[in-house]
């Protein structure tokens, strides 16, 4: 089993490929970064070049080099960042290739890149600075059509890369944009080779020992065989009377691969399906692997009559009960207190005023939500998400607003009705605050209930502060 160091979104394409000695599955696992921010040089007091400020990534990412006119700077200098978790494979993996993939607005342009290794996932001043001046390894990347493909000199030992996080930059002096969001951000390519050796006795590799095994042995038998030989099956160098015992000993066998298995508690193991079956967890299929599998957090579960359960995440929401996160207990849990406001129904009842809010230990939830409201607001992942149940108190105008109150980039949607029947009638991502926090303003009719959803922008954004409520009467 691999340690379950940490979940990765990826597309995987596998196929087979048939040597004389080994089964090789060939993954082609695709890594978005997990956070992106952009250098810039702050040009207040007329200095261009320098990159001595951050903001965080957005939706598009603008770089560019620094530009005066008549002695006076006009634009500072901009560069792109990002942050990417790389996942851990087994011992005998080969990596094929490695690229940095991804698109921008400047056609043909070339993307002059850097790449840095880091202990980890902070993105902060310090380590985008270094990772521009004092980077791994440089290149350019040549496009077509605004996409980019760089190849990386990476490579991995022992199933590891060097280190577990690789921070990569993107420039152009002449101006490009970086796209920033969803399928279009930057990711990283791997292709990796996982040999999976055949099980003894599996002369042709169909993953059951039979009479096929047997035939491909006799037409074999006698004859020396220098390895990779299948048929040699004792490995000594022959194929002999030894070799047929040895597949009728394990005639019907099967030579199933192991994959990863979500097991009841929580944790991830490696084994076949029956294996996993014995084990009461849920298979994910032969030649997966616990680091590339998203099983169920498990934790407390609370119901409506304050009872608590310790159990699994998505069974605890498909039954109508209150997860209250990863590792949580029922001994420490009080259910009777609603402010645990992860998921729609265990929204917080909120009035007028300025709330204390916290979302590092959110979930994000998948309920949905739509930017056609707040087009050019840069509404985003909704990540790490908490909810607010407010009943309005008169006919007028709801505002709603984490403007310079949070540390982080926030996401607001507000839905009319309950959990079960709501219908979103507002939104914002970035509102002209600063840290791109956000505002909105909606009409409202008093004594209807409205659900307020508070997220971040990327699975980078989460923090504390607090949010504010306000209803404005017209009457």
């Amino acid at each position: 089993m691999f340690a379950n160091r940490f979940h990765v979104s990826m597309a995987l394409t596998a196929c087979t490929l048939m040597s004389s000695a080994v089964l090789a599955e060939k993954q082609i696992v695709e890594v978005p970064g997990v956070s992106s921010v952009r250098l810039y040089a702050d040009y207040t007091f007329q200095d261009c070049c320098d990159l001595d400020s951050i903001s965080n990534g957005e939706s598009t990412i603008f770089v560019g080099t620094c530009e005066t006119m008549g002695g006076y700077c006009v634009s500072g200098k901009k560069v792109a960042v990002w942050n990417f978790e790389l996942p851990s494979f087994p011992e005998n993996a080969t990596l094929l290739s490695a690229t940095f993939d991804g698109r921008h607005n400047a056609g043909s342009s070339v993307v002059y890149y850097r790449g840095k290794w880091a202990p980890d996932s902070s993105l902060s001043y310090n380590s985008a600075i270094n990772a521009w001046n004092y980077s791994d390894f440089v290149g350019t990347a040549s496009s077509s059509g605004g996409v980019f493909s760089a190849p990386l000199n990476i490579d991995l030992s022992g199933g590891e890369f060097e280190n577990d996080y690789i921070i990569m930059t993107g420039y152009n002096g002449g101006g490009m944009s970086f796209y920033n969001s969803g399928t279009l951000a930057p990711k990283l390519r791997l292709i990796v080779d996982i040999p999976d050796e055949l099980c003894e006795g599996d002369v042709d590799g169909d993953q059951t020992v039979g009479v096929d095994d047997l035939l491909a042995i006799l037409a074999m038998f006698g004859n020396a065989c220098q390895p990779p030989c299948n048929e040699d099956i004792t490995g000594d160098g022959l194929v002999n009377v030894d070799d047929v015992l040895s597949v009728i000993g394990l005639w019907g066998s099967s030579c199933e691969s192991p994959g990863a298995c979500c097991l009841p508690d929580g944790t991830c193991s490696s084994t076949d399906a029956a294996g996993c079956e014995d084990a009461g967890g849920t298979w994910n299929g032969s030649g997966t692997y616990c680091n590339f599998v998203d099983c169920p957090e498990y934790g407390a579960c609370c119901w409506e009559d304050y009872t608590c359960t310790v159990m699994l995440s998505d069974e605890c929401k498909a039954s109508g009960g209150s997860f209250r996160g990863q590792d949580t207990d029922c001994d420490t849990t009080n259910c009777t207190i609603a402010e645990y406001n992860d998921e729609c129904q265990d929204a917080m009842p909120a009035g007028n005023g300025s709330i204390s809010i916290s979302t590092l230990k959110a979930t994000t939830s998948t309920d949905p939500y739509s930017d056609a409201q707040c087009t050019g607001t840069y509404l985003g992942a909704m990540n790490a998400d908490i909810w607010f149940s407010y009943e309005s108190t008169c006919n007028g105008m709801l505002t709603v607003s984490t403007c310079d109150t949070v540390t982080f980039d926030t996401d607001l949607v507000v839905y009319q009705g309950t959990c079960a029947d709501m219908k979103q009638i507002a939104c914002n991502g970035d509102s002209t605050c600063t840290g791109y926090t956000s505002y909105l303003e909606t009409p409202i009719t008093a004594g209807n209930t409205y659900l307020i959803r508070l997220g971040g922008w990327d699975a980078n954004s989460a923090g504390t502060g607090t949010l504010l409520i306000e209803c404005s009467s017209d009457e």
